[in-house]
């Protein structure tokens, strides 16, 4: 387990020098006794580990711009996602990023109000945006084109829906990360890949060098929060998280962030996969093993 504790000092210096017109409310009381343990996993562009041993990422930068407002540090501790969910459960972790409401988690977790919104895009390589068309998911089907996914992680009602007979009609693939799906593409092994339209883009451009377009189609949006659990009695931290999203958005602070993690290029952070190998998997979609970045689980 990997413990990355930012000291409030260097992350107030950083902030100020990122939004040096931004008006801080919570300057001299300071809510959190101790640091908020924050859990999460690489999934790049939002969380992961440089080469420094410190937490990156547009996450990452939200949740420290919002704990530096209120007067709190933050260990970001990083962890698989199904662990992060059942230490947040008992108590061990205070909060986690980059998450969708579900009435499951509504049991174990506060949500705070959106921090961000996530868009779930069709993409195709830049050479191919001209030739591939989609309006409709029904297109898929029409058009044959195969279809490459990311095994972990949420693309909609539609997608969940048809996955059954796009793999009974040999159009889906599946591989256990973004870096194989962006190489299959790359390689020709698929016509579209389905994926976060933040996160595909930085993965083919920053890890594999390859340039990918959005299509039409919005295949799915959610609004996404940070989950604080209910078992660390955090329920006025929740009221004060809220309070620093609504004055943080109004100032354009958050927005910033956003911009500044779509145009970064941190390309040696992201190491690509450099082996294939293709089997069958039980439900008979085409599945990719190897080694690369897990996304994570919305």
């Amino acid at each position: 387990m990997m413990f990355v504790t930012l000291q409030k000092l260097t992350a107030l210096t950083v902030i100020f020098c990122l939004f040096p017109n931004l008006t801080w409310g919570k300057e001299t009381v300071t809510l959190c006794a101790e640091p908020i343990k924050v859990g999460f996993n690489d999934w790049a562009p939002y969380s992961w580990i440089d080469t420094s041993d410190n937490a990156v990422g547009l996450d990452v930068d939200m949740l420290t711009l919002i704990a530096a407002n209120l007067g709190c540090e933050v260990d970001f501790i990083k962890m698989p996602v199904k662990r992060a969910h059942q230490m947040l459960k008992v108590g061990s972790l205070d909060m986690l990023m980059g998450a969708s409401y579900t009435k499951d988690r509504n049991e174990y977790a506060y949500f705070s109000k959106s921090y961000r919104d996530e868009e779930i895009r069709l993409f195709v390589t830049a050479d191919k945006a001209s030739e591939i068309t989609i309006n409709q998911w029904q297109d898929i089907f029409n058009k044959k084109l195969t279809l490459l996914a990311p095994s972990y992680g949420w693309y909609g009602k539609d997608y969940l829906k048809s996955k059954a007979e796009l793999i009974r009609q040999n159009l889906l693939v599946i591989s256990p990360t973004t870096v194989q799906s962006v190489q299959m593409l790359a390689y020709g092994r698929g016509d579209i890949l389905i994926g976060d339209a933040i996160s595909l883009p930085y993965v083919a451009n920053h890890s594999e060098d390859v340039a990918i377009t959005p299509l039409a189609l919005i295949v799915d949006s959610n609004k996404i929060h940070f989950m604080i659990s209910k078992k660390a009695h955090h329920s006025e931290l929740l009221e004060e998280i809220d309070q620093a999203i609504s004055t943080l958005s109004n100032h354009g602070a958050l927005a910033r962030v956003v911009n500044k993690w779509q145009q970064i290029s941190v390309a040696k952070t992201l190491k690509p996969c450099k082996e294939i190998i293709p089997s069958t998997g039980l439900d008979g979609a085409i599945n990719i093993t190897g080694h690369g970045s897990n996304s994570y689980v919305k």
